[in-house]
């Protein structure tokens, strides 16, 4: 029996249904089977498909966040936190998005990407604060810290339209142009 409420429960299941089948194959029905829910359950919380869809989006933009503040609150170090930061942006990515988002349903993985940008950069811009500053392009006043932001995330989306066939080439690259050197050292 899970400890998750209900509603998290299901946005759970609904993520892995669409990792599995797409969202246009997507029924209530099966979120409910994969939850463990009965459907009247699920259409108590979730009367339609296009309410479930919008729920998930704004889970995993939580979900984001606080993950992210997790791996920040973990350093002290402006550049360890950044160095974390990315670490995780790379891992979140991978994990929430799936093998191949964009071979299973191009427009739902384009459009969640694109529905997604505007808060991850908001919150990544606030988690890091300071640990931007240690960017060369921010330090020199080219970038500020939430076009810093930005780019990190930009860099990440695009790996997912042209995946490497090293998944550590993103955060090498991420990486690189942080200024960071040396191995990546968790914590």
């Amino acid at each position: 029996m899970s400890t998750l409420p209900t509603t998290e429960v299901i946005l759970v299941a609904a993520r892995r249904c669409i990792s599995e089948r797409g969202p246009g194959k997507l029924t209530l029905s099966a979120v409910a089977a994969e939850a463990g829910v009965s459907r009247p359950t699920l259409y108590h919380w979730f009367p339609n498909k296009a309410l479930l869809l919008g729920a998930l989006s704004a889970y995993e933009v939580e979900q984001f966040d606080l993950g992210l503040q997790a791996v920040a609150e973990a350093h002290r170090s402006p550049s360890r936190r950044l160095d974390a930061t990315l670490r995780y942006l790379v891992t979140y990515l991978d994990d929430s998005m799936g093998p191949d988002p964009i071979a299973a349903d191009p427009d739902f993985a384009l459009q969640s990407l694109a529905d997604s940008l505007g808060p991850h950069v908001e919150s990544l811009a606030r988690v890091l604060g300071d640990a931007l500053d240690q960017l060369p392009t921010v330090r020199s006043g080219a970038l500020s810290r939430q076009q810093a932001a930005e780019m990190f995330l930009r860099v990440a989306y695009s790996h997912y339209l042209v995946p490497h066939r090293d998944p550590e080439a993103l955060l090498i690259t991420l990486r690189g142009f942080a200024g960071l050197t040396g191995r990546y050292q968790p914590a």
